[in-house]
């Protein structure tokens, strides 16, 4: 009489997966369940497998199955998966060996998963995009962060020589040298290599602000009386497309924004006017004049309005027409200081906009030497209510970043990172390096899915958003940005830039 058959039932307890990822997400998952056996002699081993028809996500091996019922299988979404929206099947089963050429009679388990990929875009000026809130919506895992190459400005005489901070576009990163009356350039380098694809001489100029990126245009302004223009180039080859005239006696520059078919920058003959010019000839559209701040501003934009703060009152401006349709005081702001303002408003994710009161004094006639001011940061209604809401209770130091309801910012009075709550102004968590010698933070602040980039006057930290944990330290600080294709680059120089860029491969 034959032996009876061996079946294998297999129940998973996960339900099923529906996720939201960004393309290049390598996104963890965890799918558990329980495993039972009828008549299965001693001398034979179960091992379990665990497979996607449709190679959507990174499958362990199989895994010998343990003497108790349950298992747990520990999955990665793929990185190859394009954006779009998918639908698929997770099916697990019963084998006789470690290869699973052979299976068990029985029962095999299996849920559904729904995956909606977003693309990733790229970091085109100043704390990302328009709304100028610092976060890249992707997953990261610091296990695999690697430095990939370095570039280095050459010394040419020029006194600053540093250069401002980057932006990214489809594969390139650009930078432009901080001049002082010194051979102004726009550098093109390819992500993947460092080498140079191309470069834009402006010839001796006063002064050359950071550029922006979008489509297939780059920004960047250079200034100093009849020498200050926005200038459009082709961002794949370098190609001139258009120099618009703004007014300006010895102003510089924050980026440029971008948003659908204007480009708007920051600057005046007595400081404090926003322009608008068209992204498709350079032809002017129209400018805001507020006073308040000199330079080193931009505004914020959305499909509702051109937001424009001038260090004590946001402004609220028609993108057509260039009329304030609203303006709404800050009671911590500052009036017309003749200071530079270094920042923007920002965007936050409940109809409201973050600003630094007042202004700030970096004490250097250049656009990428950091202010020493601290201030503290006001929050703006501009749903129906258009009110001003609150201000923190510290000042602080950084350029901010806003996702998941809080804003990361950190101040250098008393030393802290704090995560403070969008809608109440309170410090959620805090977080110092210890131990590592650092003694101030620096810069700008960069937030993703899982982690927070922050620079200090001795490093460049990567902290886990969820236990404030440290999962990756580089020992030089400086100016962050973060591109789709998943580098993070680093324009060293903790207040001001050396003029070195070292780019950090994310994955």
């Amino acid at each position: 009489m034959p032996p009876p058959e061996t079946k294998v039932q297999i129940s998973l307890t996960s339900g099923n997966v529906d996720l939201e990822l960004a393309e290049g997400d390598e996104l963890p998952q965890e799918i558990a369940g329980t495993w039972s056996a009828t008549d299965l002699p001693s001398a034979n081993s179960v091992y379990l497998q665990i497979t996607d028809a449709s190679s959507r996500f990174q499958m362990p091996a199989p895994q010998l199955a343990t003497a108790g019922t349950a298992f747990t299988f520990n999955l990665q979404t793929a990185a190859d998966v394009p954006a779009g929206t998918y639908e698929g099947t997770l099916n697990v089963r019963a084998c006789r060996d470690s290869a699973c050429a052979q299976t068990y009679a029985g029962t095999s388990g299996s849920i559904s998963y729904a995956l909606r990929v977003a693309a990733v875009a790229d970091w085109e000026t100043h704390q990302r995009d328009a709304g100028h809130t610092g976060y890249v919506p992707i997953w990261l895992n610091a296990s695999k962060f690697a430095e990939a190459w370095r570039w280095q400005r050459p010394p040419d005489g020029e006194p600053i020589g540093g250069i401002n901070a980057v932006v990214t576009g489809k594969g390139v990163v650009y930078l432009s040298k901080d001049v002082y009356f010194g051979e102004g350039a726009l550098i093109a380098l390819n992500e993947q290599d460092g080498l140079e694809a191309w470069r834009v001489s402006f010839g001796t100029v006063p002064a050359l602000g950071p550029p922006a990126v979008k489509g297939d245009n780059i920004f960047v302004a250079t200034t100093g009386h009849q020498d200050t223009f926005l200038w459009r180039f082709n961002a794949g080859t370098g190609g001139f497309r258009s120099k618009s005239a703004f007014s300006g006696q010895w102003p510089h520059t924050l980026n440029p924004t971008v948003f659908d078919d204007r480009v708007y920058v920051g600057a005046g003959y007595y400081g404090g006017v926003a322009y608008s010019f068209s992204t498709l000839d350079g032809a002017a559209v129209w400018q805001y004049a507020s006073g308040g701040v000199w330079d080193m501003f931009t505004p914020a934009v959305n499909e509702n309005f051109v937001y424009h703060y001038d260090g004590g009152t946001l402004h609220l401006v028609d993108k057509e027409t260039g009329v304030a349709a609203h303006t709404i005081a800050d009671p911590f702001g500052g009036g017309s200081s003749g200071y530079s303002y270094h920042g923007s408003p920002i965007l936050g994710s409940r109809s409201n906009v973050l600003a630094y009161a007042g202004g700030a004094f970096s004490g250097r006639a250049s656009s990428n030497v950091e202010q020493y001011d601290q201030r503290v940061l006001s929050s703006f209604d501009v749903s129906a209510n258009m009110r001003y809401e609150w201000s923190t209770s510290y000042a602080y130091l950084t350029a901010p970043a806003v996702a998941h309801g809080q804003i990361y910012v950190a101040r250098n009075s008393p030393m802290s990172l704090d995560a403070i709550d969008e809608t109440t102004g309170q410090i959620v968590w805090s977080w110092r390096p210890e131990g590592q010698g650092d003694s101030s933070f620096h810069r700008n602040i960069v937030v993703t899915r899982n982690l927070l980039f922050v620079s200090t006057d001795a490093a460049v930290y990567a902290i886990d958003l969820q236990t404030r944990a440290v999962r990756w330290r580089h020992p030089q600080p400086g100016m962050l940005a973060l591109s789709a294709d998943r580098t993070l680059y680093i324009a060293t120089g903790a207040r001001e830039s050396n003029g070195g860029l070292v780019a950090i491969r994310l994955q």
